[in-house]
């Protein structure tokens, strides 16, 4: 089967801080955070219309999770 329902990326950064995300053909995406202290869990992530809004997105919970990039 070539026509895929989901594609999933995972970030992991210094002390074992982690970012998983598995983003739905149906516009929404399931996102599990750990920075590696002691904040975990899922972060909202409905109503995703395109791909430029998926980078946005993405780009806010790296944030999250592993701080600014500069």
């Amino acid at each position: 089967m070539n026509d895929p329902d989901s594609v999933g990326v995972l970030v992991s950064g210094p002390a074992e801080a982690e970012l998983s995300v598995v983003l739905f053909r149906g516009g929404w995406a399931d996102v599990d955070c750990f920075d590696g202290l002691d904040d975990a869990g899922a972060l909202p992530a409905s109503d995703i219309a395109s791909a430029r809004e998926f980078a946005v997105r993405l780009d806010g919970w790296v944030a999250h999770v592993f701080g600014q990039l500069s």
